[in-house]
């Protein structure tokens, strides 16, 4: 069984009212499409921090300063 369509209206003042109709489906798959995409975006960010040793060179120092109980409050930062 099939979803019925989504219709959605645009107007401007420059341009006659124009209805143009979408497929659940459709709508659902771009949706999907958009979620792996995002998940991918966080994929390739760790993957090249991970490949950046300034960047984790500087995570672990400031990883070791926590533990040692080395930290400052947001306050005193800004």
């Amino acid at each position: 069984m099939s979803n019925p369509p989504i219709t959605i209206q645009h107007s401007r003042e420059d341009m006659a009212t124009d209805t143009v109709s979408i497929p659940v489906s459709l709508l659902q798959k771009m949706s999907e499409a958009a979620q792996a995409f995002e998940v991918f975006q966080g994929a390739l960010e760790d993957f090249l921090l991970s490949q950046d040793t300034a960047f984790l060179a500087r995570m672990r120092q400031a990883r070791a300063h926590h533990l040692k109980g080395e930290t400052r409050s947001l306050d005193t930062l800004k």
